[in-house]
């Protein structure tokens, strides 16, 4: 947090000092450094959890049928990739074939997710991402 707080300080003196020289030089490097910083910290803190919906409340069975929302899966899947967007999440399911459907949820019911599948549909073989 330090080290942001002096990249903001950095950045808001050098801005600061470009628009008092006029430099357009300048004035581009500190663009730089703010898309630079901008990235470095929306990487840092991850996907907001609070834009996640829950993919548990999404998910049940109907006359044996699974039902993701209002999509309902259909027989011929034989296939789902579980996983991870990275290693801070979000967690995602994909339908194993080219353009398939995907949902992105909380990392935080990646297992229970696979456990629905498991429970639910074991004629759906499950690759893990």
């Amino acid at each position: 947090m330090a080290l942001i707080t002096f990249s903001l300080l950095y950045l808001g003196f050098s801005i600061y000092h470009s628009l008092e020289q006029q430099s357009a030089f300048s004035l581009v490097l500190c663009i730089v450094s703010i898309s630079s910083l901008t990235i470095t910290i929306l990487q840092a803190k991850g996907f907001p959890k609070e834009d996640l919906g829950s993919l548990m409340n999404k998910l049940k069975v109907d006359n044996n049928t699974i039902w993701i929302g209002d999509y309902q899966l259909p027989d011929t899947v034989r296939k789902v990739v579980i996983g991870r967007m990275d290693i801070q999440g979000p967690a995602y399911l994909q339908l194993a074939w080219n353009q398939g459907h995907q949902w992105i949820f909380q990392l935080d019911e990646l297992q229970q997710v696979r456990h629905f599948f498991r429970q639910h549909a074991p004629q759906i073989e499950i690759l893990n991402e």
